[in-house]
Order: C-alpha cells, then sequence, then structure tokens
C-alpha cells in the first residue's frame, strides 16, 4: 500500500496553537542531527536507567546515531520533527514515517519521539506528539501507532493524549527482554491544548 500525499519537505514550519506558545517544531535538518542525537542518549539514561541494562545505554553512540537520523532524512517517507525553544534550541524530536509492522490498520508510525530530560511536563512533547500525528495524517498514513516500553513513565503521556493500547509483546534491549505496548489513534486525534 502506497502512502499518500506529497513527504513534507526539508524546512517546513507546522505550526499548531498550543499552551507554551514560545516553542515550536520543524522539520529537523542536518545542522540539527547531533543535538537531537544527545537529547535521544539523555532521554534514554533518564527514563531507562535500571529498566534497561547499564551496559546498553554506556553503548549508546551519538555519532552512530546521526548517522542513522541523516539516511533517513534522505528517505521520501521518512520525517524527523524537532521541537525548538524561542532561542531555536532543539527540545526533542519525533521520527514519523509509514508503519513498519502489521498491528491492525495502522499506516503511520511514530518510530521514536524524545525530549531533553528538562523539557519534559511543559507542553512541548504534547506539542510534538499532535504535530507528528497529523504529519501523518495528511500524508495519508493513518491510523498512527507509537511503541513504547510498558514500564515506561510515558505510556501516561500516550493515554493523556488520546492513545488507546492496541498491542503488546516482547523486545529485546541490551541482551533482556522487556514487554512493549502500542498505543493507537484510528479514530480521534489529540488536539493542541488552547
Amino acid at each position: 500500500m502506497q502512502p499518500g500525499g506529497p513527504p513534507l519537505k526539508l524546512g517546513s514550519v507546522l505550526s499548531l496553537p498550543v499552551a507554551e506558545s514560545s516553542t515550536r517544531v520543524r522539520v529537523a535538518r542536518l545542522g540539527d542531527l547531533r543535538a537531537l542525537a544527545e537529547i535521544r542518549r539523555l532521554s534514554w539514561w533518564d527514563a531507562y536507567r535500571g529498566l534497561v541494562p547499564e551496559a546498553a545505554l554506556r553503548r549508546m553512540d551519538d555519532a552512530r546515531m546521526v548517522r542513522r537520523m541523516a539516511h533517513a532524512l534522505a528517505q521520501r517517507w521518512h520525517v524527523i520533527l524537532m521541537v525548538e525553544d524561542e532561542h531555536e534550541r532543539p527540545l526533542g524530536y519525533a521520527w514519523i514515517g509509514p508503519h513498519r509492522e502489521r498491528v491492525g490498520d495502522h499506516r503511520g508510525e511514530v518510530f521514536e519521539l524524545y525530549l531533553h530530560p528538562r523539557a519534559q511536563g511543559r507542553g512541548a512533547g504534547k506539542q510534538l506528539l499532535v504535530t507528528a500525528i497529523w504529519s501523518l495524517v495528511e500524508q495519508g498514513l493513518h491510523p498512527v501507532i507509537v511503541w513504547v516500553l510498558a514500564a515506561n513513565p510515558a505510556c501516561r503521556f500516550y493515554e493523556a493524549c488520546g492513545g488507546v493500547r492496541v498491542a503488546e509483546g516482547p523486545v529485546d534491549v541490551g541482551g533482556r527482554v522487556l514487554t512493549r505496548v502500542a498505543y493507537g489513534w484510528s479514530d480521534a486525534f489529540p488536539l493542541p491544548l488552547s
């Protein structure tokens, strides 16, 4: 099944009204990737310490992640959206594209969504998720799904944003088998904070 609609172009700014208007979401550029890789690493240490083997956390390599992200930016159907503050400093990112697994009729997926630990709880995550979901919808990639480790406190975030648990299963993270859950948005999509 071919995704519908044109892919997002680099430099596109996707604005939605949210509670914290000093942030904005835009498509990431190559020059943003080092900061986004660092945010991913810091977020993993914050959320997964004690859950994921420490050796796996220590093996995280920002340079390798930058290469993966750069490759994704070159793909027609993969987009990395980033949320930044009023000084254009990256606060987090969402990596989106066509759904990779066969879970129901989901066509779009938020592959990764990470915020800097200090940026959490201020509305930037919701702004990023809402923009990611609607970007996928605009490309004809809906319903939308996101996978998250079941023990991750972010599960409450996805539920608060209207995500419905649609699947679960095992995933190997650093040699430890953990449970992951999928949240989906099929009929109702989250609206920005007013």
